[in-house]
């Protein structure tokens, strides 16, 4: 009997069916609850009431049906009790608590701890792990061996499992559900049989009338999607090194249906080696916690008084088992697991699609691939690195815009986009590349359009009431600066000093200012007649953070309509620009609300995302482009390169990742709970270059926001 099967049916018999008498239902729908389900006594089982897992609401597992939130409220007398890792119970919580609290339901661990609301991040032993103690327990033992999986290899994803999920969105529609059967397969075996890769495939074939060929493309498949999803813990694999060249004898110990010479061959991959063999569960059909570890043992002793030492992830594989076997063993926390006791916790409550899984998991390996990496005791972490920080708290947002927004435009029949300066700069070199991996897709056309604010209401301006628009927007106050940086004139000491306001100047200007306008208007239109916009059926536009302002004039300059899609569009109360076909992201917001996290950085996320020329000004009569002065330093813009650099990494890999991105959801939840991790609640962010990224608006003559931190 496996010690966590054990552990749990003892620990449920005792708290649940001996002294209570409530009906239960039981939160969770892994192997840990069928094992549970089928031990049970049958008298024991009628208490169980159902299941809640909200991915698969309606099935029916292992005879218990799986229920919706409104069955389980009608049940008298109901509490729940959660089957999962001590490590994930409180996300698990913090998903249903609101509903059990509106319906009186308590709720349980299998230790018989009723959950209460509470602060995450608690201390925990995990984040106080030297390197040095490890170390120093390597070299006073004779034999050391280590887990692969999430001790020497991270996965980036939350559960072996997940692996089947993605298969079934690379594979797309098919007369069976690959995960499902793939899981079935797998468990078909009798108790205490570790069936090897092979075996599982041949179960597959035979129920499902596969040819051999069709059951190698799956096999080959699943391998290269498994390889995807690994990548080193590189401190665990420089310890490995180290151990061998210490001339310690080093070996692997593996729960795993992949073969040793599978093994052997992705390990060389991945540059491990020096270990002298291989012990893998289905070569010898016994798991770590079946006896796996008797016959290492038995196989690797030479004068019988070598002194052992496993390390590894699991409590009960790779540590209580060895133990029972009489092997030292030393726990190093998957970074998952280390996610999930940290401070950064919250955010998988939000996680509720594959998508999501992935983002997340992506944080988890980037924050704690070193498993001794410096924290205080909550895993609050100190970042000394910008590339990093960009990896964490910048990176996952822009990914999400960038996916949303190519779900949308090809959803709505765009043939067409327009990527304007600044804010298009990088989000079309991230469209690019997308382009360029699918192109049986064949996304619609693009182009990098300089535009800006000044540019696009100078050549729209057709009336008076333009002009007074223009010179309206608040936050300049020199009059002199305001007419040389929106019209490009020096106002005549007379003027200047005559004490009229900047709308009578303009009233006594008028025919001077149309007349700028309509020249620069000229200019700008020929500009954009290179990209015959006007003969696009249905073009959208791009933008980062507006009003609409720029969307509203360039459909004037273009005598029709466009359709916008922004990242977050602020409220505005002109009429004229809440009649604008636009839709974002996030929901539209005003300049006080807080709600989320992208209301307090959406400045410094604008101010990363921009280009590396200054503002733009407009064309000049010689069809150049002109520009504002550029106020940013030669050491800013190469800050600005490494984080493009580093959001165009991100975005490959979880473009690699996903298994269909055209299927992924809205939600912002997730990826705006990361944004907020750049907040000093949550890191300690020791670098000077992230402050040099500030925002300057030229047309309003202002710096816009320091980081807010």
């Amino acid at each position: 009997m496996y010690i966590e099967e054990e552990y749990i049916y003892n620990q449920f018999m005792q708290n649940f069916i001996q002294n209570k008498s409530s009906s239960i239902v039981l939160y969770g729908t892994g192997l840990n609850t069928q094992k549970l389900l089928e031990r049970l006594p049958k008298d024991s089982r009628s208490r169980v009431a159902g299941l809640m897992d909200a991915k698969r609401t309606g099935e029916k597992l292992w005879g218990t049906r799986v229920l919706s939130y409104d069955e389980v409220a009608s049940i008298k007398d109901c509490i729940i009790v959660i089957i999962a890792r001590n490590a994930v119970i409180h996300v698990i919580y913090d998903r249903i608590k609101e509903f059990c609290h509106a319906h009186h339901i308590s709720v349980y661990d299998v230790n018989g701890n009723q959950m209460e609301d509470g602060a995450q991040g608690v201390e925990h032993p995990c984040f106080s792990q030297k390197e040095s103690e490890l170390r120093e327990l390597i070299e006073r033992h004779d034999i050391i061996s280590f887990d692969i999986f999430d001790t020497l290899l991270a996965r980036r994803i939350q559960r072996p499992r997940d692996i089947f999920q993605v298969m079934d969105g690379r594979l797309g529609e098919r007369a069976y559900c690959f995960s499902r059967e793939r899981i079935e397969a797998e468990d078909s075996f009798p108790g205490g049989y570790n069936p090897d890769f092979h075996e599982i495939y041949e179960k597959m074939q035979d129920k499902l009338g596969l040819t051999q060929g069709e059951a190698e493309e799956l096999k080959q498949l699943e391998i290269a999607i498994e390889k995807q999803f690994l990548t080193r813990r590189h401190k665990m694999c420089e310890i490995f090194c180290w151990a061998v060249k210490l001339g310690k004898r080093v070996c692997i110990v593996s729960d795993m249906y992949w073969t040793r010479e599978m093994l052997e061959g992705l390990l060389a991959e991945f540059g491990i080696s020096g270990y002298e063999d291989i012990w893998v569960s289905c070569e010898y059909r016994k798991s770590k916690q079946g006896g796996l570890y008797e016959i290492y043992r038995e196989e690797t002793a030479v004068k019988g008084q070598e002194k052992y030492l496993h390390i590894g992830d699991n409590l009960y594989s790779d540590i209580l088992a060895a133990q029972s076997a009489g092997i030292d063993a030393y726990q190093i926390y998957s970074v998952q697991e280390k996610l999930e006791r940290s401070i950064y916790a919250k955010c998988l409550s939000h996680v509720n699609s594959l998508e999501e899984n992935i983002a997340a998991s992506m944080f988890a390996e980037t924050a704690f691939n070193d498993p001794f990496r410096m924290t205080d005791g909550t895993g609050k972490l100190k970042i000394t690195d910008t590339e990093e920080l960009t990896k964490l708290c910048i990176a996952p947002v822009i990914c999400k815009y960038v996916l949303w927004l190519v779900q949308k435009v090809t959803a709505d029949g765009c043939d067409f986009i327009i990527f304007p300066s600044r804010d298009g700069f990088l989000i079309e070199k991230m469209y690019q590349k997308l382009a360029e991996k699918f192109p049986e897709r064949e996304l619609p056309k693009e182009a990098y359009v300089y535009i800006s604010r000044r540019s696009a209401m100078i050549a729209a301006v057709e009336s008076e009431e333009d002009i007074h628009e223009i010179v309206g927007f608040t936050f300049v106050e020199d009059t002199a600066e305001l007419f040389q940086k929106r019209f490009g004139i020096r106002i005549s000491d007379k003027l200047r000093t005559s004490g009229s306001n900047a709308q009578e100047i303009a009233g006594n200007m008028m025919d001077e200012l149309l007349r700028i306008c309509k020249a620069e208007g000229g200019n700008y239109r020929k500009y954009l007649n290179q990209f015959s916009l006007g003969e696009k059926k249905k073009a959208a536009f791009m933008d980062f953070l507006a009003m609409g302002t720029v969307q509203e004039a360039l459909e004037r300059i273009l005598g029709k309509t466009v359709e916008g899609y922004y990242f977050l569009r602020r409220s505005g109360t002109k009429e004229k620009l809440q009649k604008l076909h636009c839709q974002s992201l996030y929901s539209m917001a005003g300049d006080f609300q807080m709600d989320e996290n992208i209301y307090r950085f959406y400045y410094f996320l604008e101010a990363v995302i921009t280009s590396y020329e200054p503002t733009f000004w407009g064309i000049n009569g010689h069809g150049e482009k002109v520009f504002y002065t550029e106020k940013r330093d030669e050491s800013t813009m190469n800050i600005l390169r490494r984080i493009h650099g580093e959001i165009l990494t991100q975005w490959e890999s979880f473009c690699e990742l996903l298994p269909n991105i055209w299927e992924s959801t809205a939600r912002v939840e997730l990826y705006d709970c990361m944004l907020g991790f750049f907040s000093g609640e949550y890191t300690d962010i020791d670098t000077k270059e992230v402050e040099k990224l500030v925002n300057i608006d030229e047309f309003m003559g202002k710096k816009v926001a320091d980081l807010n931190r």
